[in-house]
């Protein structure tokens, strides 16, 4: 079976690992990363590191100010650009609910499981969830877990009532042991095999 390696032992041997495939990215121009591996989702490209070798593409420095169509970068640098790409990627947003219905706290909504509103019984959100891996099926289980638990509600089954009281208390340890960093677009951040389990198993409960 697959070997459970404990999360400061993983980093090691993955960012070794993926070294030697991919080589060190600092060498191509990219600043070295300030943390662990899978304290941050984990992208690897190794197509962005052939174009950068063969000068289709080049890495600059961050932003430090815009003159008309000259960037200027924080390493001092500067070049002339006709357009300029923020790929920012996406923010939670949910317009049509008060924050407060969905326990909102800091930079996410802290819900149970990542799903469930600790105050109200039959609010539930599907597919707030990041983890490397994770796929469509994390997103299949969620739904199953929702539907199993509202049927349970329906027909005074002990275990809904039982996932109904745990949701209002303290919520699970889903990090798997690492320590995700304190960003916006980690704040919903799981570890996958964590998190399956702990769904598969509420969902278990609840059949």
């Amino acid at each position: 079976g697959k070997v459970k390696l404990p999360p400061w032992l993983k980093q090691k041997v993955d960012s070794t690992i993926l070294k030697w495939f991919t080589g060190d990215p600092v060498r191509f121009g990219f600043p070295k990363p300030a943390y662990k591996m899978y304290e941050s989702h984990p992208v690897v490209n190794s197509l962005i590191l052939y174009h950068i070798g063969h000068g289709d593409v080049g890495v600059r420095a961050d932003i430090a100010r815009l003159d008309g169509h000259t960037v200027h970068f924080k390493d001092g640098s500067r070049g002339d650009y006709d357009l300029i790409l923020a790929a920012t990627g996406y923010k939670l947003h949910y317009p049509f609910l008060d924050h407060a219905l969905l326990n909102w706290k800091g930079m996410a909504p802290a819900l149970y499981l990542n799903i469930f509103a600790p105050r109200f019984d039959r609010l539930a959100v599907l597919g707030m969830v990041e983890a490397s891996g994770l796929g469509w099926q994390g997103r299949y289980e969620q739904a199953e877990l929702v539907a199993r638990y509202f049927k349970g509600l329906d027909e005074g089954k002990a275990s809904a009532v039982a996932l109904k009281t745990a949701k209002a208390g303290p919520p699970p340890d889903l990090s798997g042991g690492y320590r995700y960093l304190q960003l916006e677009r980690m704040a919903y951040y799981v570890n996958k095999d964590v998190y399956r389990a702990t769904v598969r198993k509420a969902t278990e409960a609840l059949a």
